[in-house]
């Protein structure tokens, strides 16, 4: 994989966490995350707190820890929670100063209260040290001319799958617009299967659906409307709204959509069911090994250019340093080797990376190949909303999702209450 071009996060939470961020003084990050005060790395033990779950993730993962603590002949304790109490027991641990020597964050504003109260130690010269190379994407320093995190995974970006016989079938080309989308739904219709696979059952592909929708109206309105003074009742959301409505009253999803899971749908895709299955990258796994599927960009169903994606993760989210731990430049090799190990074994897997390697990318299909090209043209990602949210706030999204997608709340009902639960009006 090639350098990528500068990636401009686009986020906007602050207000969420803000309140964190007072904690720890208001030291300078240099010295907070000095050398004073640390101990040997010799016969290091790195206390380390993640939420990698090994069922539903990559296991390596967890696993790599291990292999990257055996090679530097360090001892690890690793605490593993679920994903919601670990957004609240690291904010905790912030508050008290009791922040383990390593742990993960999501970057973008997830991370500010963490900078704001001098928390994390930057990681360019572990990283300079170690002789690995991170890409362009993810190379790229804060304000303060610093590296923060390591990767744990390369960026995951929003997709669309399609069943290249299906389309030749109907002499029809892969939409690349709101027109031509509306087109080949109409022609599916009359084929009598699914434009589009939608597995809605567990709520979150509707919502990163429409997710996706707002980013192609404005890059800039979850942001925007996460200021003070900004709204989820602005043009982008009701726009979007409005055209996820056209979706359901054309039935460009498949039947029993509200019912059906991210797995059904990579069958009926493979089956020839439905034409196309809109979802994250992390299905390419699932799906490279079939040649008659291809993968493109989401269609320009807005103003937005179509080399721009809703994202379940962030050049800077991964692996973070405790700057006020006493063993922190070992917890810096640790994080900078574990980092690597993760990335040769994408390496040898034939999938994206995000450090260079030696390791040959040996049998990466025709898929990744182009999900990789496409990729490469990105300037600017979005966050996934639910990412950065609280979970008493990101549930209810989820739930009103649900009922968009089930036709029970109109586009202007539904920005309305996105309103209320998102920002409490």
């Amino acid at each position: 994989m090639g350098k990528t071009k500068k990636i401009s996060m686009l986020l906007g939470i602050t207000a969420m966490i803000g309140t964190l961020a007072g904690c720890g003084g208001n030291d300078e990050v240099n010295d907070a995350a000095g050398n004073e005060g640390s101990k040997s790395e010799a016969n290091a033990e790195i206390s380390i707190l993640v939420h990698f779950d090994p069922e539903t993730d990559n296991p390596a993962k967890l696993d790599s820890f291990q292999e990257a603590a055996d090679k530097l002949g360090y001892k690890i304790n690793i605490e593993r929670v679920d994903d919601a109490t670990y957004k609240t027991k690291i904010r905790v641990m912030l508050q008290a100063n009791e922040l383990p020597d390593l742990f993960y964050t999501w970057g973008g504003s997830y991370s500010e209260p963490f900078l704001a109260a001098n928390a994390l130690y930057p990681l360019e010269d572990a990283i300079e040290e170690s002789g690995y190379t991170l890409y362009d994407t993810y190379a790229q320093k804060d304000e303060n001319g610093h590296n923060y995190v390591v990767p744990t995974g390369a960026l995951e970006s929003y997709c669309l799958f399609y069943n290249k016989a299906v389309f030749e079938d109907m002499g029809k080309e892969v939409p690349a617009d709101w027109e031509s989308l509306l087109d080949v739904v109409d022609a599916c219709n009359a084929k009598g299967i699914g434009a589009m696979g939608l597995g809605d059952k567990d709520r979150w592909e509707g919502d990163l659906f429409y997710n996706m929708m707002v980013v192609r109206e404005d890059a800039d309105a979850f942001a925007d409307a996460m200021k003070d003074g900004g709204t989820f009742t602005s043009k982008p959301f009701v726009e979007a709204a409005e055209k996820v409505e056209t979706l359901i009253e054309r039935n460009a999803f498949q039947t029993g959509y509200m019912q059906a899971t991210p797995s059904e749908c990579v069958e009926l895709l493979k089956a020839g069911k439905i034409a196309m299955y809109p979802t994250g990258s992390w299905q390419v796994s699932a799906l490279q090994s079939d040649e008659n599927l291809g993968c493109t960009v989401f269609p320009k169903t807005g103003a937005e250019d179509p080399y721009l994606s809703c994202c379940g993760n962030a050049a800077d989210a991964g692996i973070a340093v405790n700057a006020n731990s006493e063993n922190k430049e070992a917890a810096a090799k640790l994080a900078v080797e574990y980092s690597k190990i993760l990335n040769d074994h994408l390496a040898e897997n034939g999938e994206q990376t995000y450090f260079e390697t030696d390791i040959e990318e040996a049998g990466q299909t025709e898929m990744m190949k182009t999900y990789i090209e496409n990729f490469k043209k990105m300037e600017k990602t979005q966050l996934w909303w639910f990412t950065y949210l609280d979970t008493a706030i990101g549930e209810p999204m989820r739930d009103l999702s649900q009922q968009q997608f089930a036709g029970e709340v109109d586009a202007d009902n539904f920005i309305k209450q996105l309103e209320s639960i998102i920002k409490g009006g």
